[in-house]
């Protein structure tokens, strides 16, 4: 299974396209050219062979990542036949936040094979998701690289971080309250006690995306020193 696309140049590498799987019916695609090759249909390729692969894989719904502000990219996803499907402010933490008060109750572990179901059904409760958003058979291993969020010994949210070493940065990912423990501070307590353990681990940036129509998950993270550094719209296009 095909996942990654690159354009040589002989020993150069000009373009990259990659695929990336979060939903079992639903691709997602990010891709650069090098400035000095755009215009020389490069690109296109790559996308075709993407979607060739992704149509093998009987993917219902294609998204290209695009940055609002990349005209040329904006320009192609239109020429491409795509429109706007959602759209992310993506941010950066400008430096960690204090600690909440009701991270003294919180315990934060990491989840265990047998709680998948729980942590499919925290995410699609979340985020409003049909069951066929969140169906298939992996579960019980993302469990296992998923952040179980508990107050007094129960279960509330989950959490997800990827760590890049090298880069000495993390982002997080698939952050969700279920619905009836949203607004009680263990959402913004979670968060500021993540964000600082991985200061202490040496993680000098942490960064995450948030849907625009989400005021008060961009107000949480706000609140716990997240900065708006662009706008990532995800074109749905003809695949």
């Amino acid at each position: 299974m095909v996942s990654d696309f690159l354009w040589r140049d002989g020993s150069e590498i000009v373009a990259f396209l990659g695929i990336y799987v979060n939903r079992p019916t639903e691709a997602e695609i990010c891709g650069m050219v090098h400035p000095q090759r755009r215009r020389e249909g490069i690109f296109t390729r790559l996308l075709d062979e993407a979607v060739v692969e992704l149509r093998r894989r009987e993917a219902e719904r294609v998204l290209l990542i695009v940055d609002r502000s990349c005209e040329a990219g904006v320009g192609f996803s239109r020429r491409r036949g795509g429109v706007v499907d959602s759209s992310e402010y993506r941010m950066r933490q400008a430096e960690a936040p204090e600690l909440q008060g009701a991270h003294e109750h919180l315990t934060i572990r990491n989840g265990t094979r047998d709680e998948g179901d729980f942590i499919r059904d925290c995410i699609a409760r979340a985020f409003s998701l049909p069951d066929e958003a969140v169906a298939g058979d992996d579960w019980p291993e993302r469990a296992e690289e998923t952040l179980v969020i508990e107050h007094a010994g129960e279960r509330v949210g989950v959490m997800r971080v990827e760590r890049d070493v090298k880069a000495s940065e993390a982002g997080i990912y698939g952050f969700a309250m279920l619905p009836e423990q949203q607004g009680r501070g263990y959402g913004k307590a979670a968060l500021s006690k993540v964000s600082r353990d991985l200061r202490d681990e040496g993680v000098t940036s942490v960064h995450l995306e948030v849907l625009v129509d989400n005021p008060a998950a961009l107000h949480l993270y706000e609140s716990c020193g997240f900065v708006t550094l662009g706008i990532e719209d995800y074109y749905l296009i003809p695949a």
